[in-house]
């Protein structure tokens, strides 16, 4: 666990109704305390700050391997939450995380190390039909276009935030395959596997992980039937491969709403569900995700 601490004292100058000198100086003092659940996270890996203060804070601000950190007020006002998580793409090593925050006239700011570890990704190598290495030239256009609308939706952040609580797998079971798996098909290395992938015979419900609005509900070439949530603040999630899509895009839900049932649709060689998670612009481990809000009060 990481604690720190830093106060500063700021003079508050009173001016006598009669005359304009100084009669008092009452000492205001901001301490911040931030916490998190380790040290150390490795790439595509996901904590949860907690910030303390000394008293209600107004707003809290933070960055994190270069990127902003969004904040959510606890029920007590001097208490805020944050998620920091790590790129899959992130290199080992050293990074600060920086949070200041203002309550009142007070504004304090702190800092705090984090370590990105090395992880070493699986590896495995497939002989596949050869239609599924190398997408056919006449759907090169649809392709472009599908990347840039979800590129377009990554990037626009809501900044409510639509969930509560922990988050649950879409499927019952437990996930089958690592995120960031490398997989090489036909002795072609691929781009890596940036979400969970859970056994699901065609037809099972899927339910949503946790609340949102429904950004998108369509069929795309490589996911298939994919939805995606909008959870807030930044994050998202994509559900792939469905055979059936039950909700409609704008349509808000809560966790454990049904979305549809699970399939095989898109670029893949048989039923399963796909769990991606999108927080900043980084991909990130859904799993990770779960067990950073795990301890998480239901109302927060």
């Amino acid at each position: 666990m990481i604690r720190i601490r830093l106060a500063r004292v700021i003079g508050v100058v009173a001016l006598a109704a009669c005359a304009p000198v100084v009669i008092a100086a009452r000492p205001t003092t901001l301490a911040i305390t931030a916490t998190t659940g380790a040290s150390s996270l490795p790439p595509g890996g996901v904590l949860l700050l907690v910030v303390h203060a000394s008293q209600p804070l107004d707003a809290v601000e933070g960055y994190a391997f270069g990127k902003p950190v969004r904040f959510w007020r606890d029920a007590d006002p001097a208490k805020w939450f944050g998620l920091v998580s790590a790129g899959l793409d992130t290199k080992p090593g050293p990074y600060p995380v920086t949070i200041s925050g203002v309550g009142g006239a007070a504004k304090e700011s702190a800092s705090v190390t984090l370590r990105v570890k090395p992880k070493t990704f699986e590896t495995r190598h497939l002989k596949v039909n050869p239609q599924f290495v190398n997408p056919p030239a006449d759907e090169a256009e649809r392709i472009a276009s599908e990347q840039k609308l979800m590129a377009e939706l990554f990037a626009q952040v809501s900044q409510e935030r639509y969930w509560r609580g922990h988050f649950d797998a879409p499927v019952p079971g437990s996930a089958t395959s690592s995120f960031g798996r490398l997989s090489v098909l036909n002795g072609e290395p691929r781009s890596r596997h940036q979400g969970a992938d859970f056994r699901a015979a065609t037809g099972t419900p899927v339910h949503a992980p946790n609340g949102g609005r429904v950004v998108l509900a369509s069929d795309l070439y490589f996911s298939g039937n994919t939805i995606i949530i909008d959870h807030g603040l930044g994050m998202f999630s994509l559900l792939a491969h469905l055979s059936r899509i039950t909700v409609t895009q704008g349509a808000f839900v809560s966790r454990g709403e049904r979305l549809g049932e699970s399939g095989a649709t898109g670029r893949v060689t048989g039923p399963h569900l796909h769990w991606a998670l999108r927080l900043g612009d980084a991909s990130v481990d859904p799993l990770a995700l779960m067990a950073a809000v795990a301890s998480l009060p239901e109302d927060h």
